[in-house]
């Protein structure tokens, strides 16, 4: 280590002429020994607060790198770094704060890193009782609670507000019956953080049947209803568009029960008329002046008509 320092060197010519040059040499030792050290105590989310120290023996340090898992440590209103950077507090932790963390020293000869593995504690939240609603008589049925916490929670159930002494994250009836319908309670506890959180989920045990569940049943009553609507549309459309025959009066006679009229009976003719004249009363008169310049027609209701 001593040899660092700066050097020249002096040159004499023949002719008594001087040249000087100079260059500077720094020795480093090999950094060594370098530790990381941490929280021993468990440290829960928004609670506590964690701080980090490095050491390390050698030559001198350059520079003090810190990564969390494998990326840049950045310095926010919760990461606060020392002036040399060798010490780092985090306050309050979260749980995102959980990782590996290094420190390494460096410096042109050599480089160390420690790490150190930091665990935060929290939950339990986002509880969550997952199975069906509604079962057939005499079925398997299984019940899944699901809980985020750190570390793993422990499970409790209750029934009807009874304890069931079942203690793990699954519920489960081997074989439905009525009575197992009812309110079913999954209580969540984290005994580091001593936090607990709890969801319900209602059973319903029904007679078998199918065992269609109510989406499908609702599916089922929608399609029906579409194919309704559908054939309803369809008999307007091929009366509108008369692709639908319509009964005539003999049909309608013959379906009602009625004799069925003939069709002289029925539909009225016209005789022209050429020799009318009108009276003075507004009456015709039937004569042989033909000074009459308009034709009448006169709607004759029962027989047929005459040959002319």
């Amino acid at each position: 280590m001593e040899d660092s320092g700066s050097y020249s060197l002096t040159v004499i010519t023949s002719s008594a002429n001087q040249l000087r040059g100079e260059t500077s040499l720094q020795v480093f030792e090999i950094i060594s020994n370098v530790t990381l050290t941490g929280p021993e105590e468990a440290l829960i989310e928004g609670e506590s607060s964690a701080n980090f120290t490095s050491e390390g023996s050698g030559g001198t340090v350059t520079s003090v790198q810190w990564m969390k898992d494998n990326s840049p440590l950045s310095s926010s209103s919760r990461i606060i770094f020392s002036s040399e950077n060798r010490s780092v507090s985090i306050s309050p932790v979260e749980r995102s704060d959980t990782g590996e963390y290094q420190c390494t020293y460096s410096n042109p000869v050599s480089s160390e890193t420690a790490k150190l593995t930091l665990i935060i504690n929290y939950g339990p939240d986002g509880v969550l009782i997952k199975g069906p609603d509604v079962v057939d008589l005499g079925v398997q049925v299984f019940l899944s609670c699901f809980a985020n916490s750190e570390p793993s929670a422990s499970f409790s159930w209750l029934f009807n507000g009874s304890n069931t002494g079942v203690t793990t994250d699954k519920f489960t009836i081997d074989k439905s019956d009525f009575t197992d319908s009812g309110e079913y309670i999954c209580t969540a506890f984290n005994e580091f953080t001593n936090q607990r959180k709890a969801d319900a989920h209602l059973l319903l045990v029904k007679a078998g049947g199918g065992g269609l569940s109510a989406g499908a049943i609702a599916g089922i009553v929608i399609g029906v209803l579409i194919a309704v609507s559908g054939i309803c549309g369809l008999f307007v459309y091929l009366t509108k568009t008369n692709k639908i025959p319509k009964l005539n009066r003999k049909e309608k006679a013959q379906a009602s029960g009625e004799p069925a009229k003939s069709k002289e009976e029925t539909e009225p003719y016209y005789e022209e008329l050429t020799n009318v004249q009108r009276t003075n009363g507004g009456r015709m008169a039937q004569g042989k002046n033909t000074s009459f310049k308009e034709n009448e027609y006169v709607n004759v209701k029962h027989g047929p008509p005459k040959n002319s």
